[in-house]
């Protein structure tokens, strides 16, 4: 993520978030900072708490006809 100069409003400057060429946040540099901040703490905490991936066998369905019913 990289922080990049967007404007001057009302003599405040304004910044851009980017994260793969798209702007994901605007705000002042401070805010912007807080921003990567929060969401890199909010990443790496779904990373920890991510439930393992279990593998469970799959069910396996059979169905029978009786015979003497109605076919398909």
């Amino acid at each position: 993520m990289e922080i990049r100069f967007y404007c001057i409003q009302n003599g405040k400057k304004f910044y851009r978030v980017m994260l793969h060429g798209e702007d994901i946040f605007c705000g002042t540099k401070g805010e912007c900072q807080r921003f990567i901040k929060i969401h890199n703490e909010k990443v790496n905490r779904a990373l920890v708490d991510a439930p393992a991936f279990r593998a469970r066998p799959g069910n396996v369905r059979v169905y029978r006809r009786r015979v003497g019913s109605p076919g398909l």
